[in-house]
């Protein structure tokens, strides 16, 4: 694991690396998806910002709220702080990540930009938008596994860290690489989804057969994970919740637009 590399003596992260080469290969896609129906270059940078920012207020939004004891506490001794005990106590939020936040702010984020689309922008852009996802969370795993943040749990078979100094506690311990195997995973997913694309079919689902898909891999994985920062609930995780969430929630929209289908086939 190599959370920092040096290139031309400049220190860089491995993770902030990988979350940017995703970017990279994510507008690259895009770009060549929605030229068939007409979106310019600038349209999909100015979505794709769009989510980026969504994602990251999202993640860091749904982390600070497993510390909600302590925002909490924060709030009862508010008048009692000083304006510098009160932003320490608020950059718990800046203190990491959630992808399940970043998702779902990500997808606010879309809907926001594109509410007011109209036509065929809008009935395939959705499509685009579910296959970008998986895509860009590939490089967003291998980054995490360079990095060693979301480590897994001890293993006769993974990858031992030495001399990582962000966090030490998982130096000399050998440890399954639950990080990769998500995205190899993610990686499969977008396959489903690409081809599912390409051939027509599941048109304006593929958002819904992706949360489907992720939330059944992250409950399975979530007991591979050793990070410490799970946010346990009654044996669960807080992922593992998110992930039973989704799950039905697919369900039953794939279940509603297949009900509404057919009762338009019989009209």
């Amino acid at each position: 694991m190599y959370p920092i590399i040096n290139i031309f003596d400049r220190t860089i992260g491995t993770y902030a690396l990988s979350s940017l080469t995703g970017l990279i290969v994510v507008t690259w896609f895009a770009t060549k998806k929605c030229k068939k129906f007409g979106l310019r270059f600038e349209n999909i940078i100015l979505i794709l910002l769009s989510v980026l920012v969504g994602l990251i207020i999202g993640g860091h939004f749904l982390y600070g709220l497993i510390y909600f004891d302590k925002i909490l506490e924060l709030l009862r001794n508010w008048n009692n702080l000083a304006v510098r005990d009160i932003m320490l106590g608020l950059s718990v939020f800046s203190g990491g990540s959630i992808f399940y936040g970043g998702l779902i702010g990500a997808y606010i984020a879309f809907k926001i930009y594109t509410g007011h689309s109209k036509g065929q922008l809008k009935s395939e852009l959705p499509d685009v938008f579910a296959m970008c996802i998986p895509l860009f969370h590939i490089f967003g795993r291998i980054g995490c596994f360079l990095g060693g943040c979301c480590y897994g749990i001890e293993s006769r078979f993974g990858f031992t860290a030495h001399n990582n100094t962000l966090i030490p506690a998982i130096n000399g311990v050998r440890r399954f690489p639950v990080s990769l195997v998500e995205s190899a995973l993610n990686l499969l997913i977008f396959v489903i989804l690409l081809i599912l694309y390409n051939r027509g079919k599941q048109k304006n689902r593929l958002i819904f057969i992706y949360l489907l898909l992720y939330s059944v891999v992250r409950f399975a994985l979530e007991f591979l994970r050793g990070d410490e920062i799970r946010g346990i609930w009654i044996g669960l995780s807080t992922s593992q919740w998110i992930s039973i969430v989704m799950l039905l929630t697919s369900i039953v929209c794939l279940k509603a637009l297949r009900c509404k289908q057919q009762k338009n086939m019989s009209s």
